[in-house]
């Protein structure tokens, strides 16, 4: 259908002055196009690296009067902050790393409603996208800190299209900096903004645990006080609750399973939290950073049948917890952190299915 579709453009080019097309996914140069093979992708050019989006000069320009309006009439004290407010949710896409735009979508949507909200995501999120990660959760993870060359982003063929690729093209990645040095390039990327990290995450907590994921402000900030507070008690009560609610045909024996649902968590409550932290002997599965305490994670799974007698159970809960402590103190996992002056807590997470989770910790 594609073909027959988009070959007709090719067939009446004597008539044609001026094509542009866009979309999520680029096809070109597969058997799909193969009757439109002479198309100049434009994508990566930095000469159009603005026209798909508003630049950042055009608030100042084109919506200063609204926006102060709407900073007086609400909490932010002044122009500046609430603009400051309007870029963290909405500004950040990029294609060479150095001009920036603006979502036009999520940002005129929201001068329209005068308020914060993921106007972009609620729009729809490609199924295929979040059935990809649910069978590589591992994969998600690798994706926070990432680099890439061009020909990966660039890819053509849906069939075989890796997962970087397709967050890049669905707007859920963008081109943080090119590292010239390389050649051909190297793209660093990263998610470009609040609203969607927060869609992402939403996704990945709501699809992988099959349930409502909506986290009320009562329960996010008795979160948040318990983790500062140095009490991980609270954050396991939610994350039970979470894996308990995980239907046994779609719950996956993994621990990178396990890791994503507890990153995804602790990024919609609004924690800074990074996972896969490198260091000099080797990488820490997460790091989570308060004003005054830096908890260091490990997670740890061990295979057990789900009517186990009880004792068994212990016995492999003391393994794992024992286990994920011993690698974070015979790692120096810590030591990266002693100097900011900022309580260190560890902790173990241990999971021997979809309802069985432990936790140990200790403050060094």
């Amino acid at each position: 259908m594609l073909r027959s579709f988009y070959g007709i453009l090719k067939s009446m080019d004597r008539f044609l002055r001026f094509t542009f097309i866009t979309g999520v996914t680029k096809f070109t140069k597969t058997s799909i196009f193969s009757g439109l093979n002479n198309l100049l992708d434009i994508t990566m050019t930095t000469a159009y690296s603005n026209i798909c989006g508003i630049p950042v000069e055009d608030i100042d320009n084109h919506f200063r009067e609204h926006i102060e309006s709407l900073a007086s009439r609400e909490r932010f004290d002044s122009y500046e902050s609430l603009r400051d407010e309007i870029l963290a949710w909405y500004d950040g896409y990029s294609w060479d790393g150095e001009t920036r735009v603006l979502n036009p979508f999520g940002l005129l949507t929201f001068l329209m409603q005068d308020r914060f909200s993921g106007y972009w995501y609620a729009s729809g999120t490609p199924s295929f996208l979040i059935e990809i990660l649910k069978e590589k959760p591992a994969t998600f993870l690798a994706l926070m800190d990432l680099e890439i060359r061009e020909s990966m982003l660039d890819s053509f063929d849906v069939r075989r299209i890796g997962v970087a690729s397709l967050l890049f093209q669905t707007g859920y990645l963008t081109v943080k900096e090119v590292l010239q040095e390389y050649r051909p390039p190297v793209y660093r990327v990263e998610i470009p903004n609040y609203e969607v990290r927060e869609s992402l995450f939403m996704n990945i907590i709501t699809e992988f645990t099959e349930q409502d994921a909506d986290m009320s402000e009562t329960a996010y900030l008795r979160s948040k006080e318990a983790l500062r507070n140095g009490n991980l008690e609270a954050m396991l009560s939610i994350l039970k609750g979470l894996f308990a609610s995980i239907p046994y045909q779609l719950h996956i024996d993994r621990e990178a399973y396990y890791h994503s649902i507890f990153y995804a968590v602790m990024s919609v409550l609004g924690f800074d939290m990074e996972a896969e932290v490198s260091t000099s002997r080797g990488r820490i599965d997460a790091v989570l950073e308060l004003e005054e305490k830096v908890y260091i994670v490990e997670f740890k799974y061990l295979d057990c049948e789900p009517d186990a007698a009880p004792e068994e159970k212990r016995n492999l809960f003391e393994k794992a917890l024992e286990d994920g402590m011993a690698q974070i103190k015979d790692m120096g996992y810590a030591d990266k952190y002693a100097g900011s002056g900022k309580e260190i807590r560890l902790a173990a997470f241990a999971f021997l299915g979809r309802d069985d989770i432990e936790m140990r910790s200790e403050i060094l």
